[in-house]
């Protein structure tokens, strides 16, 4: 990406002084950009526009865009009838205004009539400097630049800084993404949804994430791809950089095509072909809104393994069936354990436990800890990965799980290995914070989450033969 392209969008993402053409009490979106600009921490100031109000939500309102402050405004968010667009647009330019989120809905996802007027507007924009976000789109927050342009209104959860960004076509979808993520104590750097993409495309913003450096995992919701070859050249920029990037992408059926299309005019394009070109540039597909979340969680949280074979621990027999058949499943090696290991955990665990893998502690075997455990499972040369018990606390004086979880988390931090814990107890809020706290991500939903584990194995693989093809 070029230092200048890359410095505009920069500056596109961290506005400080924010007109709302538009800005009304009528309806939701200015109260809507209020709240998350307050849950965000942005320090910025809004300046709404209405001719009709003296005040917006208690802000002072001015009677046009000609009125608006001399030289402060730096971002402008237009919420008008899409046959106003074009001249709010150039009223803006006028007063310097260049970086533009356009809510409006009305144009490609309308059909041909909408498709050409968005056209138009997008040439204007283009000459005359101006980057434009959307039209048909709820905005973004970016808490690792402390900024929040976000019209949506269905993100729970606390606003976490973190290092998992959100990208979507879908605002409502990219909602319920983002919020469970939140609500799994995984924090966002940058939330952002592209809506139409008439110029400012998901592309441009993964291509910006790549090269900013605040961001570890890349998650998008895709209707569509506007630009193949550039999306193969983000996919080798965040390959060389050690940045998944995984992707929730509708149109495997015709229904799905057509919905994608009908919505946002996104070209949802040939399902095999993707398939082909997101495997050959390592970019992780899922099939859920749950399985990208788990997936998102691993990556954030754990370093690539060596190889795929792993090594788990529960207390129960029938567990250790369930997981072998998930594992299975989802094509991870389950291997023996070595020898090493077998006579070691004889020598801790009680006399009627079969050192095995899957490792079965049995409901005394359990009581001494995992410390020691982990550390044998850890040494066996058998195993890349380690899946070890764990009781989900819930809460500040639930003893037992607390006192277990302390006998091996701080192992797991600084183990070479990735070690994800599995979680024997239901997980509340409190837990999820807690193991948030502790620097290591957890098994909740182990379908999903094996899911994610076979992900992380295979772009390991890839890692490795991208690696192989630069030497």
């Amino acid at each position: 990406m070029k230092h200048t392209a890359y410095k505009r969008m920069k500056r596109f993402f961290s506005p400080r002084h924010i007109a709302v053409v538009g800005a009304t009490a009528k309806n939701q979106w200015f109260s809507n950009l209020m709240e998350y600009a307050s849950r965000s921490g942005f320090k910025g100031s809004f300046y709404p526009v209405n001719p009709k109000a003296a005040e917006v939500k208690g802000i002072k309102a001015y009677p046009s865009i000609g009125e608006l402050p001399n030289g402060i405004i730096d971002f402008a968010v237009v919420i008008v009838k899409s046959t106003l667009v074009p001249g709010v647009i150039e009223e803006l330019r006028h007063r310097g205004v260049r970086d533009v989120l356009l809510i409006s809905s009305g144009f490609a996802e309308m059909g041909r009539e909408g498709a050409a007027k968005q056209d138009r507007l997008k040439r204007y924009c283009e000459d005359n400097d101006i980057l434009l976000m959307g039209p048909n789109c709820l905005g973004f927050i970016n808490l690792s630049g402390g900024a929040s342009v976000f019209a949506g209104g269905s993100v729970e959860g606390e606003l976490l800084q973190g290092d998992i960004a959100v990208i979507g076509q879908s605002g409502a979808t990219t909602e319920i993404i983002t919020s469970k993520l939140l609500k799994r104590s995984l924090g966002i750097s940058l939330y952002a949804t592209t809506g139409n993409e008439a110029m400012l495309t998901t592309e441009d913003c993964m291509e910006y994430l790549v090269h900013d450096g605040g961001t570890r995992v890349i998650t998008a919701f895709m209707e569509g791809f506007r630009d193949i070859p550039r999306m193969k050249e983000v996919a080798i920029a965040a390959a060389e950089r050690l940045l998944p990037i995984i992707i929730l992408k509708v149109g495997r059926s015709e229904k799905g095509r057509q919905a994608a299309s009908s919505h946002t005019g996104a070209l949802a394009g040939n399902d095999e072909v993707m398939e082909g070109f997101f495997s050959q540039y390592g970019i992780i597909r899922v099939d859920s809104i749950e399985e990208l979340v788990e997936t998102a969680g691993i990556f954030s949280r754990c370093k690539l393994p060596e190889g795929g074979r792993i090594g788990i621990c529960t207390l129960s027999g029938g567990l250790c069936g369930l997981y072998a058949d998930l594992c299975a499943r989802h094509g991870i090696l389950v291997p023996g354990l070595s020898e090493k290991s077998v006579a070691s955990l004889r020598a801790v665990l009680p006399e009627f436990a079969q050192p095995d893998n899957p490792l079965d502690l049995t409901g005394s075997g359990f009581w001494g800890g995992m410390g020691e455990i982990l550390t044998i499972l850890l040494d066996d040369e058998n195993l890349d990965i380690i899946v070890p018990l764990s009781f989900s606390p819930s809460g500040d004086h639930d003893d037992m799980p607390l006192k277990f979880n302390e006998t091996f988390l701080g192992l797991a931090r600084s183990a070479p290995k990735p070690v994800i814990p599995l979680t024997f107890r239901e997980v509340n809020d409190y837990a999820r914070r807690y193991y948030y706290e502790h620097g290591v991500y957890f098994i909740e939903h182990a379908e999903d989450s094996f899911k994610a584990i076979a992900h992380l194995i295979r772009y390991a693989g890839f890692q490795r033969r991208f690696k192989d093809k630069e030497k």
